[in-house]
């Protein structure tokens, strides 16, 4: 479980990085230069597929964590990732769902 959340706090900061681009890139093609904000397009494609998947995993995590908290076990994993990975998919489930 201590890889998961580690690999799950990835996946959300790649999601926050997701939508830095998105603003990055919105704010240059307003100005009418290039429509890439990371010059490197395969990181910004690994960025983006992570920042992707991080609903996904990060909705297991949560469901997972809850179930360890119901069992009192969760002390192997820090609260800050827990919380962090909570507050990830509040704004993600935002981000996806309602402001779209």
């Amino acid at each position: 479980m201590k890889f998961f959340s580690k690999f799950v706090l990835l996946c959300n900061l790649c999601f926050i990085v997701t939508v830095v681009m998105h603003f990055v890139e919105l704010h240059d093609k307003v100005k009418g230069k290039s429509d890439v904000a990371v010059p490197l397009q395969f990181v910004e494609g690994t960025m983006a597929v992570l920042g992707l998947i991080s609903i996904m995993v990060n909705a297991v995590f949560c469901l997972i964590a809850l179930g360890l908290m119901a069992a009192k076990k969760i002390k192997q994993i820090p609260l800050w990732i827990v919380v962090f990975n909570f507050i990830a998919l509040l704004a993600e489930i935002y981000w996806y769902f309602i402001s779209k």
